[in-house]
């Protein structure tokens, strides 16, 4: 039997009230561009499939609070998660943070929050590929058209933004960040907090060491050194420390 159109309207909203009731809130940290693809790859999933809503963004510029991002406001200051998410008592997490100029305060970022590990959740768009042999950990984002080989381990806290390639066998250690249009040939090791510019290419089994910056489009064919910053084709190092 055909219901009246009214009543299948009705239907339809409480089907949608209901599906809303059973997601769970997040909360994106950060207000910048990434942030704004980590909040594309959340609302890209199929709404019947999609297990979180975002109800809003953090950010420490006191300038931003109150400000409406993309459809959703900004509610306070990250170091004060806690509180300003009070109202959303099971909200989880994902970190939108880091840049080339504030990659290294990543951890801190995160840490001001005093929210519990297992509160933070991976993203992962569903325009990327993951292999089903890849182990991905807490609170990673994986946007549109990356691709993660087999045996690759991505850790916690990572960026892979759109478009990267990451091999087989790669480590990509916490708080990394792959910037778009990167590829890592097989078995490349990321180290902690470094980060990888747009467009560069790694070569196979190179080791991009703790607290490295790569520019944009380099090209390594050596293993970087902690805390230097490298560049050009082949990258040639710039500074340490």
């Amino acid at each position: 039997m055909m219901w009246p159109k009214r009543h299948r309207s009705l239907w339809m909203s409480s089907k949608k009230c209901v599906a809303l009731n059973m997601t769970v809130p997040l909360v994106i940290l950060g207000a910048g561009g990434n942030c704004i693809d980590i909040l594309d790859a959340i609302t890209a999933r199929d709404a019947a499939a999609n297990p979180y809503r975002v109800v809003g963004f953090l950010d420490d510029d006191p300038e931003r609070h109150g400000e409406m991002l993309c459809g959703y406001p900004v509610l306070g200051a990250i170091r004060s998660a806690a509180q300003c998410t009070s109202g959303f008592p099971n909200a989880v997490f994902v970190n939108g943070v880091g840049s080339p100029k504030s990659f290294l305060q990543k951890p801190a970022c995160i840490a001001s929050t005093e929210i519990a590990r297992n509160r933070f959740v991976s993203i992962v768009h569903p325009a990327a590929t993951v292999s089903p042999h890849a182990t991905i950990g807490q609170g990673t984002v994986i946007l549109a058209h990356a691709t993660i080989g087999a045996r690759a381990v991505v850790g916690d806290h990572v960026m892979i933004l759109p478009g990267c390639v990451v091999g087989h066998d790669c480590r990509i250690d916490a708080y990394a960040i792959v910037a778009a249009g990167t590829t890592l040939c097989a078995d490349v090791h990321l180290q902690t907090s470094c980060y990888v510019g747009a467009g560069s290419v790694i070569l196979g089994g190179i080791t991009v060491s703790t607290g490295a910056l790569v520019g944009a489009g380099s090209v390594v064919t050596r293993d970087v050194l902690s805390d230097t910053v490298v560049c050009g084709n082949p990258a040639r190092r710039l500074r340490h420390g």
